[in-house]
């Protein structure tokens, strides 16, 4: 992915601690033995009962601790002596509920180790895999014309967002800070996983004014096409050359009938642009119009391409209207002499 942003989607991410949910989850998914979620949770977050901590270290003390009589630095010489200091020691003074919530808690500093690691490789894996396709919300800010729009030359699309891929788009937020990404959404195994949309979709709030979306698609530099019915209008820009508009409406209007077409104009007391509707007609529907306006206002009498415009009320350029004479003109619907035409009945 190529950005102009050198911090898009390579922010350097603050990454939150991960949950003590999350690490008993994780925790409990990797070890072969039965912990119980709730009694973990408890001794990290020091909410367990004591009967079920005395319960939690009769059933697992003994995976946690090496109890080797032959350590001279060893606390307690068996799980039995280690169960029975456990069991007369008053609460209030019980250090055991601290030893062994440090134990977790170490492992757990050690996992939060790997996560920089972990997002690091999303990085350099997965970023490197995941296209990014951008559209925006806008399509009358000039700035946005003038870098992505060929100086005003190029046009704007508008799609139906009920149509895939248009309807999986998600807004990017603009922040004045790099916001925090969550440790426990690096785990989620989704496919879209919120991680990867949190790590894709931050941008510094100098890029507001774009209010781009975005769509994400599994493979980079491919081409991915789109159904002709989601394309809702396109909009030509100030600067757009005629030939091109006529080639662009000739092209997608026999695709998509539906399709409307704006031309972007200046506004006239304030620097802005706004969208103007106009109407585009095919080839066909044009000499359609024309060979019923000449049945209409001439029969079988001959006319100029003057008299025609002016009794017919033709509003196509002067060029234009010539260039569909004579074309009627070859496909034997009209009859020309000199100047003047005439229906060939």
């Amino acid at each position: 992915m190529n950005f102009n942003d050198p911090f898009d989607t390579f922010h350097p991410a603050k990454i939150t601690e991960i949950s003590n949910a999350k690490f008993v989850e994780l925790y409990c998914k990797s070890s072969k033995r039965k912990f119980n979620k709730k009694h973990l949770i408890g001794i990290l977050d020091k909410t367990i009962s004591k009967q079920q901590f005395y319960d939690f270290c009769q059933e697992h003390i003994d995976y946690i601790f090496d109890f080797n009589e032959s350590n001279e630095n060893q606390l307690f010489k068996s799980k039995v002596d280690f169960l029975n200091q456990l069991k007369n020691v008053e609460e209030s003074k019980n250090d055991f509920l601290e030893n062994i919530g440090g134990f977790f808690m170490t492992v757990k500093s050690r996992l939060q180790a790997t996560i920089q690691e972990t997002l690091y490789n999303i990085r350099q894996e997965k970023f490197a895999k995941i296209g990014v396709c951008c559209f925006s919300k806008n399509n009358n800010n000039l700035l946005m014309w003038s870098h992505y729009a060929d100086s005003h030359q190029g046009i704007c699309l508008e799609f139906d967002s009920e149509y895939e891929p248009f309807s999986k788009a998600f807004e990017v937020e603009y922040k004045s800070e790099i916001p925090n990404v969550n440790s426990d959404l690096l785990f989620e195994e989704e496919e879209n996983a919120e991680s990867i949309k949190k790590l894709l979709s931050f941008k510094s709030i100098d890029w507001k004014h774009e209010e781009e979306m975005r769509v994400f698609h599994q493979e980079s530099n491919k081409s991915y096409f789109y159904p002709i019915r989601s394309l809702k209008a396109i909009y030509f820009g100030l600067k757009a050359n005629p030939s091109d508009v006529e080639m662009i409406c000739s092209i997608f209007k026999s695709k998509n009938p539906d399709v409307k077409f704006y031309r972007m104009k200046k506004l006239d007391k304030t620097f802005g642009i706004e969208a103007e509707q106009f109407h585009y007609n095919t080839v066909i529907e044009i000499q359609s119009s024309l060979i019923l306006i000449i049945s209409n206002l001439f029969s079988n009498n001959e006319f100029t391409q003057e008299e025609l415009v002016t009794k017919g009320r033709i509003e196509i350029p002067e060029i234009q209207l010539k260039a569909h004479l004579d074309d009627l003109k070859n496909k034997n619907i009209l009859i020309k002499h000199k100047e003047k035409y005439k229906l060939n009945r």
